[in-house]
């Protein structure tokens, strides 16, 4: 059985991403950070971690592409988990009677229009979806609802009192699989995660880009992240789709060219989305 390390607990949107990349038959192995969540497979506590590395109305999560280039993991595929947000409390529990209600503060954000709708119920700050939902029905906690995933709903045997009550029905979140290997498997992959830093000098970055469109390979996303200890120097996160393996080496080869640093990360094959957007209609 492979062990999987997420940030949270069971019932955790991560927990629901381990399931699509790697199988329902998974060992959890519930970090409280992202750092811990890392620490484990580079420990050999874990085989994998499950990482969320950008959200469709948060955008990138930056901590999780700050770990990689400190981390040495490698990423070995990628899903999307469509974010449903569900309403809970303990049985017998009726909404009327809800004043506090304990989320990430993420997923909080991401309701707005239930705390409008209902001015009399406190937001309150956790540091997870799934968390906020054991703790509350472990008796340790005084609010008295919490918003989290259907799944974590039913592991702790929560009753269910509003479902979807996120603003947005178009949030979906991107996961990587991350495992202690060489970034550059023998694999069909065409995706490719890469940072690169580049010197400070006109035109730099215009010709680091003219590198994907010399290869035909599309950039899927770009993010500058500080360098820590060097003020005012950026590395550039990038995430690329090659029309083809040799592509793919070819354009790596010219990005290295065309940069001060570069790290890949890894690659992977292409994420195949379905009709629901790649999240089952039951969570």
């Amino acid at each position: 059985m492979i062990k999987v390390a997420i940030q949270g607990e069971a019932g955790a949107f991560s927990h629901e991403a381990a399931h699509k990349l790697l199988g329902s038959d998974v060992e959890l192995v519930p970090c409280r950070t992202f750092p811990e969540a890392f620490q484990a497979v580079a420990s050999g506590e874990a085989d994998r971690a499950v990482i969320p590395v950008e959200n469709a109305l948060a955008g990138p999560v930056v901590e999780s592409l700050d770990l990689l280039w400190s981390s040495g993991l490698a990423v070995q595929g990628e899903t999307r988990v469509r974010i449903r947000l569900c309403l809970s409390a303990p049985p017998g529990t009726n909404l009327e009677d809800v004043r506090s209600v304990a989320s990430h503060p993420v997923a909080l954000k991401q309701c707005r229009t239930l705390f409008e709708q209902n001015p009399q119920i406190e937001p309150i700050v956790v540091y997870d979806t799934a968390g906020s939902v054991r703790d509350m029905m472990g008796g340790s906690v005084d609010y008295d609802a919490a918003i989290s995933s259907r799944l974590a709903a039913e592991l702790y045997g929560t009753q269910v009192l509003q479902t979807d009550v996120e603003d947005d029905s178009r949030n979906y979140t991107r996961f990587f699989e991350l495992a202690a290997r060489e970034p550059f498997p023998d694999s069909s992959g065409v995706c490719a995660a890469v940072a690169v830093g580049i010197p400070n000098e006109p035109g730099a970055l215009y010709h680091l880009l003219g590198v994907f469109s010399n290869h035909g390979v599309d950039m899927s996303q770009i993010v500058a992240r500080p360098i820590r200890g060097e003020p005012w120097k950026y590395r550039f996160y990038m995430e690329i789709v090659a029309p083809g393996v040799e592509a793919l080496r070819a354009c790596l080869e010219a990005v290295e060219r065309a940069s001060d640093e570069m790290r890949l990360f890894g690659t992977y094959a292409p994420y195949e989305d379905d009709e629901s957007g790649g999240q089952p209609e039951d969570g």
